[in-house]
């Protein structure tokens, strides 16, 4: 029951913003797929609405203008209604370009004029052109509509997953208050579900839920009778535990569990992605929260040694590659202990014929430039891309001061623009100890972006009084301030007795990761020492570095001395020195001056950036190259 003496919270400016969404006690009532999708169709139907209003005011505005211009001199009325016809035209034109700032004064023509002249006469232009049909329905919304549209075409499989975890209520209130983020991250991601849940702790039911259509709504959701029996369409559904109820489910008779137990072989006929699924429904159920731990688009495993951290991300990674065929796994690691999954392998077993801590400086001279490579491609351009890097300490450490420093402010604070997911392990008690006080400054923010992931090592017996350790297969979300320190309510659980069969070749303790490689033989990649020609040998770094740099001075010579001649504005050459001045970490890359947010959308090229740089090279105002980077005197 509703207490009338209760002010009402809305004003009558906001009341009815409420009134444009879909019946809001649906989506508190736990339909929340469906209440996304009606949002989404809604917003889709008014952009059409509003595209063909649009279309109609440029015809009339256009024919009434024509009229009025040529029955002028018979009825001097018509004049009046063609200035009216023109300025509907007009007024529409100039509105539009306001808020997709392109130029469409013709009707049924989409985005700018000029742009619409040069598709033309280009088939592939065309082609782009209708493929961005829906992008371009969406831009007749207003800005914020047309921003909530991408909103939820990006995160709906995400949104709904939050929603449906948030207490009836509060799911309008955290709609909207994701929405918000959106906006401010500029879509580059969602927030936690953790920040959101420590955030809703302090958000009260709404008052203007109700209640008596919520509880109607949710006594109504009875499954109905299909007309044909879908599960003939549906692959099995396998629980690989072992439980006394197993007999009682519902399965084709070869996946029922034999007295020992499901074995893998029972379910390697089935697709990779079914597998996979599967086998992480299994995981949930048998209280191992997997999903929460991808739950971020950097996951930092954090804790002592042998606490199951390169286990963890074995997992983690064959499972996104059985679920995504197409993803791009690439592992980087110190050492020759590696986990015999598919990937793309970057560690000591590269350089057969160096000892452990020459191989080991190769490895962490690639991941440096692995990166460099990302950070200079276009953003978003590596969606497909899993980055694990294991033994992230050990790698870090051998390079340079400068690179270092480098390389981790690049992971604390950019990688996340590539598009694709980071798995790093870390081996320290807190963020200080992995970043060091020189990035310090960018702890806050690391630590607000990346779900960090704790677990617990334990010792067992070796034989006689000797003891060593292993992973305990425990984890949890980790405090950034303390790794040490689960977060409250953060218990991930532990890996299941069913996923310990294999044993560990070097310690023979239990191995989940080769365990779960039994369920995707075809995911089993033996990763072996590369082989070399005979004779031939590995140059060292610096002389790589030095052949690198020989062949590279003719071109810059070439393309400086083509470019004396350029005119150069004294108003970019200052905007080029406060790039490099006002940068984090020195020496800034030529492909982070030229990408900087700083230009605006008239972002130089790369002729033009290269000319002024020479210029400033030239004053004594900046020192360095394309290969070493930029500093300022």
């Amino acid at each position: 029951m509703h207490c009338n003496n209760i002010p009402k919270i809305t004003t009558k400016e906001t009341e009815h913003l409420r009134d444009s969404y879909p019946a809001l006690s649906h989506l508190e009532a736990g339909n929340v797929s469906e209440w996304l999708q009606e949002r989404k169709d809604q917003l889709f139907e008014m952009a059409r609405v509003s595209e063909n209003e649009a279309d109609m005011t440029r015809v009339l505005g256009l024919l009434a203008s024509g009229i009025g211009a040529v029955c002028y001199a018979v009825n001097p009325m018509a004049l009046v209604g063609g200035l009216i016809g023109g300025a509907a035209w007009l007024w529409f034109v100039v509105e539009h370009s306001n808020r997709t700032k392109e130029i469409a004064p013709i009707p049924f023509i989409r985005g700018n004029f000029i742009d619409a002249v040069a598709r033309a006469g280009d088939y592939d232009t065309r082609s782009n052109y209708q493929a961005d049909h829906l992008a371009n329905t969406v831009k007749f919304l207003e800005r914020q509509s047309a921003e909530e549209y991408a909103f939820l075409l990006a995160e709906f499989e995400n949104i709904g997953q939050y929603l449906t975890q948030v207490e009836p209520g509060k799911r309008f209130y955290a709609y909207r208050w994701m929405f918000g983020w959106f906006g401010k991250l500029k879509g580059r991601q969602l927030p936690t579900y953790q920040s959101m849940a420590l955030h809703l702790q302090d958000v009260t039911i709404d008052s203007r839920v109700n209640r008596s259509e919520i509880s109607a709504i949710a006594q109504a959701q009875t499954q109905l009778p299909p007309t044909v029996d879908i599960k003939q369409f549906q692959s099995p559904q396998v629980d690989i535990r072992h439980s006394p109820q197993a007999s009682e489910l519902s399965r084709p008779e070869e996946l029922q569990p034999s007295a020992q137990g499901l074995l893998p072989e029972t379910i390697t006929h089935l697709p990779l992605a079914n597998r996979a699924n599967a086998l992480i429904a299994a995981l949930r159920k048998s209280g191992f929260q997997i999903e929460d731990m991808m739950s971020s688009q950097v996951i930092a495993f954090a804790g002592t040694q042998r606490g199951g951290k390169g286990t963890l991300a074995a997992i983690l990674a064959t499972l996104s590659l059985a679920l995504d065929s197409g993803l791009n796994t690439q592992y980087f690691t110190a050492g020759v202990d590696v986990y015999p999954f598919s990937c793309n392998l970057i560690s000591a077993l590269k350089y057969p014929e160096k000892d452990a801590d020459g191989a080991d400086k190769l490895v962490a001279r690639d991941l440096l430039k692995f990166l460099k490579g990302l950070d200079a491609s276009e953003p978003y351009s590596h969606k497909n891309l899993l980055l694990v890097i294991d033994e992230a300490m050990r790698l870090l450490s051998l390079l340079d001061e400068s690179d270092r420093t480098w390389a981790i402010q690049y992971l604390l604070s950019r990688f996340a623009k590539s598009g694709g997911t980071l798995i790093i392990v870390l081996h320290g008690s807190n963020l200080t100890s992995v970043v060091g006080k020189a990035t310090a400054g960018l702890a806050d923010t690391f630590k607000q972006s990346v779900n960090f992931i704790g677990c617990v090592a334990q010792s067992v017996s070796a034989g006689g009084l000797r003891k060593i350790n292993v992973a305990s297969g425990e984890y949890f979300k980790a405090n950034p301030n303390n790794f040490a320190e689960p977060v409250s309510g953060g218990n991930l659980g532990m890996i299941p007795d069913w996923l310990k069969i294999e044993l560990h070749p070097g310690n023979g303790q239990p191995d989940p990761a080769r365990t779960l490689l039994k369920f995707f033989p075809e995911l089993v990649q033996h990763h072996q020492p590369a082989v070399m020609p005979r004779g031939e040998k590995i140059a060292p770094s610096d002389a790589v570095n030095q052949l690198e740099s020989i062949f590279s001075k003719p071109t810059q010579e070439v393309e400086i001395a083509e470019l004396e001649e350029m005119s150069i504005s004294e108003a970019d050459l200052e905007q080029i020195l406060n790039i490099v001045t006002s940068a984090v970490a020195t020496p800034v890359s030529f492909a982070a001056i030229r990408n900087s947010r700083k230009w605006g959308e008239d972002k130089p090229s790369v002729r033009y950036l290269r000319g002024a740089i020479a210029q400033l090279i030239e004053s004594k105002q900046l020192n360095g190259s394309e290969k070493l980077g930029f500093t300022a005197f």
